[in-house]
């Protein structure tokens, strides 16, 4: 009994540092997705979605593979001023983040509408590398 309390007692002294820093590791990742798409490059986007990703915006059409680059690539023609910002992340297992966020933006044209929604996405952890697998927003 008592290997089993030590052996758990130390999981979590281990396992928190990390979860502490998920919200900062995935905010750090949400600027990138920003930059990006700020810049107009809707391709390297789309690259951040893990290669079997789902992707649910909120024209209510379900994006896999190479639609969700080619929405991302159409969106950069149609909003500006993207900014994500991380409100909670859950670390579902070792290989699974939730996170939910806020996100705004501004439409592009005669009359610019600003936008303040919310996101849930579900990051992959992909040969090393976190990247989104299912992004629900609307």
């Amino acid at each position: 009994m008592r290997k089993i309390l030590l052996a758990a007692a130390t999981l979590a002294f281990t396992a928190t540092p990390a979860l502490a820093n998920d919200n900062a590791m995935i905010q750090g990742m949400d600027d990138a997705l920003a930059a990006a798409f700020n810049k107009g490059d809707g391709a390297a986007v789309g690259a951040m979605y893990a290669p079997d990703a789902t992707m649910l915006p909120g024209d209510n059409k379900l994006y896999k593979g190479a639609d969700i680059t080619a929405f991302w690539v159409g969106a950069t023609k149609a909003l500006t001023n993207l900014k994500l910002t991380v409100l909670e992340t859950e670390r579902l297992s070792p290989t699974y983040i939730r996170e939910i966020s806020r996100v705004q933006f501004d439409t592009l044209g005669e009359k610019s509408v600003h936008a303040d929604v919310t996101a849930v996405v579900v990051y992959k952890l992909v040969d090393g590398k976190w990247m989104l697998w299912t992004d629900i927003f609307h």
